[in-house]
């Protein structure tokens, strides 16, 4: 899967957590039923989230893990090449020099 389109769809996953569990939260105050619903929602598409994650979250060249700072990353901690073009990064792969 392109990595594109999983950030997409770990933010889709992560949203629809977020607002079942708020409606389950306050609208649910005088219903259980919907309150529990909204809750187990919540925790289903958490899990569905976490394990796109764990199964599509890495550099599509040398196959690292990406799961600290998923969103910011632009080249692999790894192999040091841009995520989205596949060039290698120029001197010290983007880390700074002491």
């Amino acid at each position: 899967m392109n990595l594109k389109t999983t950030r997409r769809l770990v933010t889709i996953g992560f949203t629809v957590c977020i607002f079942t569990s708020f409606i389950g939260i306050f609208f649910g105050a005088g219903n259980p039923e919907l309150s529990n619903y909204m809750l187990t929602a919540g925790v289903i598409s958490l899990l569905f989230t976490a394990a796109i994650i764990m199964k599509w979250a890495r550099c599509p060249w040398c196959g690292g893990s990406l799961l600290r700072k998923f969103f910011k990353l632009e080249v692999c901690p790894h192999c040091h090449r841009n995520l989205e073009t596949g060039k290698k990064k120029k001197g010290h792969g983007g880390r700074g020099r002491k």
